[in-house]
């Protein structure tokens, strides 16, 4: 799932991708690198950033659908927002995933969800969007709440009739935690597989990363790679990320590794940039 934040704001993409034309091209690019999911975002969750309206939100992310959808770029548009309003409009313009950051703060986000037939991702969150609170972020067993909540909230979109393989979960790393917090989640990532949904992983480049190396976003590649490793791990099944071609060949080296996915692998005759017939020999022959 690539990053598209349409936003002037983003803490990394600093506005780069806003307006019809960037979007469309960040999109295109991003499925050349092995994108399936494009993660189209109108409103920035830093606590320093201001709320915005749904209808300046919207205002960003429909056209930037519609771009994409026209211009035939193949690939799922997920939207993240957690105002029903946003997702009603994005979802009627092609998109077809909501990813709500708030864990359903808006009551008629899941029914609108459902009246498109769409997916949704309902991530944890203690505490509001747009605010920082660090004392407010004590947890007794963080893996235990985080499981608690998101059993909640799944069984309320199913009741608003969002299908149940339709839903997929995330923890919210760094949404109201502290980074001791987000270190546990990756630690005791697997248990979140209790709850049966496939698990959103999104870690990249984000300020826990930064405050442990006291590095800025533009300089958390690696760590940002070593976190989506042990999501992987640990059972995430979509990895949202700035960096995809680097993300993509971290995943296909985890996969590559597999008894049935070894054995299928199409390997090159020897490594690009060596010397012509330095491929590898024939095996021995068995007498």
């Amino acid at each position: 799932m690539g990053i598209l934040n349409v936003t002037p704001d983003s803490f990394y993409d600093q506005g780069r991708y806003r307006g019809v034309d960037a979007a469309r091209e960040r999109a295109a690019e991003m499925v050349a690198r092995g994108a399936s999911i494009i993660d189209i975002g109108g409103q920035s969750y830093a606590h320093w950033n201001p709320r915005i309206a749904a209808a300046e939100e919207r205002g960003r992310v429909v056209p930037a659908v519609e771009a994409i959808v026209d211009a035939g770029v193949d690939l799922a548009l997920s939207i993240d927002t957690f105002k029903a309003e946003v997702a009603d409009a994005a979802l009627a313009a092609g998109a077809h995933l909501i990813n709500d950051c708030s864990g359903l703060s808006d009551p008629r986000l899941a029914e609108t969800v459902a009246r498109h037939d769409a997916a949704l991702v309902v991530m944890h969150l203690k505490g509001e969007l747009n605010l920082r609170s660090a004392e407010s972020y004590i947890y007794t067993d963080a893996l235990a709440e985080i499981v608690e909540f998101l059993y909640e909230r799944t069984e309320r979109a199913k009741a608003a009739g969002v299908a149940a393989e339709s839903i997929a979960i995330d923890p919210g790393l760094e949404f109201g935690k502290e980074p001791e917090t987000d270190l546990e989640i990756l630690d005791r990532f697997g248990e979140l597989t209790a709850l049966g949904y496939p698990i959103l992983f999104a870690s990249s480049r984000k300020s826990f990363i930064g405050r442990l190396f006291n590095r800025p976003a533009k300089e958390l590649l690696v760590p940002s790679l070593a976190t989506a490793g042990l999501g992987i791990t640990a059972g995430a099944r979509m990895l949202r990320v700035h960096d995809v071609a680097e993300t993509v060949q971290l995943a296909r080296m985890y996969a590559a590794v597999g008894p049935r996915r070894r054995r299928s692998e199409a390997f090159a005759p020897r490594m690009p940039g060596t010397p012509a017939g330095a491929g590898n020999p024939a095996p021995p022959r068995t007498v």
